[in-house]
């Protein structure tokens, strides 16, 4: 008996009619994932309980992404992750925002052309890693090999190969490339479990 859930088989997942479905994909059976037809999966993904995805625009999720316990994706813009992005516990990421001035209406039931705020689609790029309760705003591009601190705040697109953290982040230093040499070790390793 498993007393912590467990994950969905592979023909479970195909019947959840996703865009497409990768390989050793394993998402938890207490994960939510809503508009399945706007999601594509690639190889080697994992999502953990209580993640929530919601699939009103486009999500695509490349190779070897893992999305852990509680974090959250509303993707009504659009939202990509590329490989190997890798997401801590509780990470939050939104392609849309109220307008908290008072000028507009707020709230999602409320008509789109009665509320305001920002939208925009946000992007990981290859090897982002995004540390624990981080926050990305809408719009953002976070470029190839960031890593963004835990409980940091993204507000615009980051630089590759950057270092980042703070409410709003700030660059801290560069980060090191020596991972690019660990890909082709991956070849032959293919459906090994983690």
């Amino acid at each position: 008996m498993n007393l912590g859930g467990e994950y969905l088989t592979e023909t479970q997942l195909r019947d959840h009619g996703f865009r497409s479905l990768g390989k050793n994909v394993r998402i938890h059976s207490r994960a939510s994932l809503y508009g399945t037809e706007n999601i594509s999966l690639g190889n080697n993904v994992r999502i953990d309980d209580f993640s929530i995805i919601i699939g009103t625009g486009q999500v695509e999720i490349g190779n070897y992404v893992s999305i852990p316990n509680f974090c959250y994706l509303g993707a009504t813009f659009g939202i990509t992750l590329e490989d190997f992005v890798t997401l801590a516990p509780g990470v939050k990421i939104f392609t849309a925002s109220d307008d908290y001035s008072g000028e507009r209406l707020t709230g999602p039931v409320v008509p789109r052309e009665l509320t305001g705020g920002k939208s925009g689609m946000v992007i990981l790029r290859r090897h982002v890693i995004i540390g624990t309760g981080s926050v990305i705003l809408p719009g953002c591009t976070i470029e190839e090999g960031c890593s963004v601190g835990a409980l940091s705040l993204v507000v615009k697109s980051l630089e590759p190969w950057g270092v980042y953290a703070g409410i709003p982040v700030s660059h801290l230093k560069e980060r090191r490339k020596k991972m690019l040499n660990l890909e082709p070790n991956l070849k032959g390793m293919e459906g090994r479990e983690s």
